[in-house]
C-alpha cells in the first residue's frame, strides 16, 4: 500500500518532482521537504499521537502558541510517520501511543498539542514513514528538527545527544551525522555532569548555558568556584571594554573642543594707511650727497646710528633689510623676496661654474 492510500488524501504524496542534491540534503536534515515535494495535506488532530520519546521532556506553556495558530493559522507543517512505521521501528511501544490514532508525530509535537489547546480539529502535515527505522533513528530525526529550531531545552537536548552516542559511538561520527563540530557535541554533554544544584539554576533561568558548559568539565567539588571565577572574569571583561568606549567617546570629545576654529586671515591694509607718507630723513638717505657717501662708507656704524643719521647702513645687513622692508608695501616685498631667490639660485651656479672650470684647468 502507498503512502498516498495510507493516508487517505488521493496521490498528491506520490506525485513528488524531481529536487536538487542541495536541496535533499537540506530535507534530510530537516525532515521538511519544501520545494519539489508534494504540499501538505490536512488531518485531523485526533489521527496523530503524541511522539512518547519526543526530545523535549516538557511541552511548556503553550498559550501564546496556540494563540498563534487560532488567529494567524499554521505556517509550517508537521512530519508524521504512520503508526504501523513507528511501531515496526519501536516494537512494544503500543502503550505509549494514544489510543485509535493512526500516525504519530516527529516534528511538531508543540504545534499538535497546541492546535488540541486552541480547539481546532486539523492541522497541516508532511507524511514520511523513512524518518525512522528504529528508535534510534526516530528520536534523531525529532532532535535534528528541533536543533535547527534553536529552541530545545539544553538538558534536553543534551540527554538526547547522549543517547545518540551510544548508537554511533564517537562524538565525531555523531557530530559528523548531525552536520556539527565535535566540539559542538562536546559542549552540550558537559551538562550532564553539572552538579544537581546548577542544573536545577540551568533550568531556572539563573545561569548562563555557555558558561556551564565550561563549567561542566571540571569535577563537581570545583564546580561552583570555577563558576564564580568565569563570572568573575566575564564582568572584568564588560567593565573594560565599557571603560575602554566611555574613553574613546572622551577622547573624541576632546579633540572635538580643542580643534581651533578656522580663522580667516586679516586682509592687508590699502590706500593711504598702508603706505604712509616717508619722512624727511628718508629722502636725507636717498639723496645723500657723494662726499657723505665717500666720507662714511668705509667705517661701519652701530644699526641705530646708521639709521638716525639718515646714512645707508650698507655695512650691516640686517639693518638695511629692516629699513627696506619697513618703507615697502606688502606686495613690493614679496616680489622683492623671489628676485634675492634668484639671486640667490644664479649666484650658486655661477660659483660652482667657476669652481669646475678652475679644477678642469688643473
Amino acid at each position: 500500500m502507498s503512502k498516498a492510500d495510507r493516508l487517505g488524501a488521493g496521490a498528491s504524496f506520490g506525485q513528488t518532482q524531481t529536487i536538487s542534491a542541495r536541496r535533499a540534503a537540506i530535507n534530510a536534515n530537516t525532515s521538511a521537504p519544501t520545494e519539489g515535494a508534494p504540499p501538505p495535506v490536512e488531518l485531523p488532530v485526533d489521527l496523530i499521537s503524541l511522539n512518547p520519546d519526543n526530545p523535549r521532556s516538557e511541552l511548556g506553556d503553550l498559550t501564546d502558541l496556540s494563540a498563534s495558530l487560532r488567529d494567524h493559522g499554521q505556517k509550517t507543517a508537521i512530519s508524521i510517520m504512520g503508526r504501523f512505521a513507528y511501531l515496526q521501528g519501536n516494537p512494544g511501544r503500543e502503550h505509549d501511543l494514544e489510543h485509535d490514532t493512526k500516525y504519530v508525530v516527529i516534528d511538531g509535537n508543540s504545534r499538535l498539542a497546541a492546535s488540541r489547546e486552541a480547539g481546532l480539529t486539523k492541522i497541516k502535515v508532511m507524511l514520511d514513514d523513512d524518518l525512522g527505522s528504529n528508535p534510534d533513528e526516530i528520536l534523531e530525526s525529532a532532535l535534528v528538527a528541533n536543533i535547527h529550531r534553536q529552541d530545545l531545552d539544553h538538558l534536553d537536548e543534551a540527554k538526547a545527544l547522549d543517547q545518540l552516542l551510544k548508537v554511533h559511538g564517537t562524538q565525531e561520527a555523531l557530530a559528523a551525522r548531525l552536520h556539527r563540530s565535535q566540539g559542538w557535541v562536546s559542549q552540550r554533554l558537559a551538562l550532564l555532569t553539572l552538579t544537581p544544584q546548577l542544573k536545577q539554576r540551568l533550568q531556572a533561568g539563573e545561569e548562563s548555558a555557555a558558561l556551564l558548559r565550561r563549567v561542566g568539565k571540571k569535577k563537581a567539588e570545583e564546580q561552583e568556584e570555577h563558576l564564580r571565577l568565569l563570572k568573575k572574569k566575564e564582568a572584568q571583561e564588560a567593565a573594560d571594554k565599557k571603560a575602554r568606549a566611555e574613553q574613546r567617546a572622551a577622547s573624541s570629545r576632546k579633540q572635538q573642543t580643542q580643534t581651533p576654529p578656522t580663522e580667516t586671515p586679516p586682509s592687508e591694509p590699502s590706500g593711504p594707511a598702508a603706505n604712509p607718507a616717508p619722512s624727511p630723513d628718508y629722502y636725507a638717505v636717498i639723496n645723500r650727497s657723494a662726499s657723505d657717501e665717500t666720507a662714511g662708507s668705509d667705517l661701519p656704524k652701530p644699526r641705530d646710528e646708521a639709521v638716525t643719521v639718515g646714512r645707508l647702513p650698507s655695512r650691516d645687513p640686517e639693518a638695511l633689510s629692516e629699513l627696506i622692508i619697513a618703507e615697502l608695501d606688502v606686495p613690493t616685498r614679496r616680489k622683492l623676496t623671489e628676485l634675492l631667490v634668484d639671486y640667490k639660485i644664479e649666484e650658486t651656479k655661477r660659483m660652482r661654474a667657476e669652481q669646475a672650470s678652475a679644477a678642469g684647468e688643473k
